[in-house]
């Protein structure tokens, strides 16, 4: 009776060991609560989709953001796709030369995934230079992409 006792006790104890540890050693969630940038918005641009959901094929939006040199960039779901699984993706490039003529690019920052709400946000060091952001949100329902890129934003 002790021995089973006994490995009860041990089991619980590895359990609640178990446990609390997993909260102090998991890492943060996949997506951020928010996803925001800080900094000042600049710019941004829509995502429309090839097939209307809801009577609408606005899929999503990119926001743009800049701050003491660093750029920051976020794909954001829109009403009719907020909160529903689907790939999105969002890319800043900085663009070597000081135009927006983007041909050669220097560093970058990219997020990809299946998310809910937000893809990014992706940060890169952009001080008088330009950058080319790049947002894609792919909604499994409608078998449907919404893509788009601009370049533009110099700093």
């Amino acid at each position: 009776m002790t021995t089973s006792r006994s490995r009860i006790l041990a089991i619980l104890a590895a359990l609640v060991l178990t446990m609390t540890g997993s909260l102090f050693l998991a890492g943060p969630p996949a997506q951020a609560a928010t996803g925001t940038c800080s900094g000042s918005k600049v710019g941004g641009f829509d995502l429309y989709g090839e097939v209307a959901i809801n009577g609408s094929t606005r899929y999503g939006y990119v926001e743009v953001y800049y701050s003491g040199g660093y750029n920051c960039a976020r794909t954001v779901s829109s009403a009719n796709t907020w909160g529903v699984s689907k790939v999105m993706s969002v890319e800043l490039w900085v663009c070597s030369s000081g135009t927006s003529n983007c041909r050669l690019l220097e560093a970058n920052d990219r997020d990809h995934g299946t998310y809910r709400y937000y893809a990014g946000p992706v940060t890169a060091y952009a001080s008088g230079k330009c950058i080319w952001v790049i947002g894609n949100i792919y909604y499994p329902p409608t078998d449907s992409n919404a893509g788009n890129n601009k370049t533009g934003w110099c700093g």
